[in-house]
């Protein structure tokens, strides 16, 4: 069997949702750019390895002070605020 791989550069990103910001690696196509990786996903989930999830507490809109590590989240696209390089 035969098994193919599709190159992808490893993209650090930090991400504002309305309840928390992530902070990990986007997979997106060599030499592509993350604004179309984006509007390729439009309506659905972007996968975020090596993620670092910041929980913002309801009342005052902060950043809790630990971060929460996973393996991987996914990112429903559609609640993204901010998304930047890192």
């Amino acid at each position: 069997m035969i098994k193919m791989k599709v190159p992808k550069d490893l993209v650090q990103v930090k991400i504002k949702t309305e309840s928390a910001i992530i902070r990990g690696t986007v997979h997106t196509m060599v030499d592509g750019r993350l604004s179309d990786y984006m509007t390729a996903q439009r309506e659905k989930f972007l996968p975020v390895t090596d993620a670092e999830v910041f929980y913002l507490t309801e009342k005052i809109n902060k950043i809790a002070e630990s971060g929460v590590k996973r393996e991987i989240v996914f990112v429903n696209v559609q609640k993204i605020e901010m998304i930047e390089y890192l």
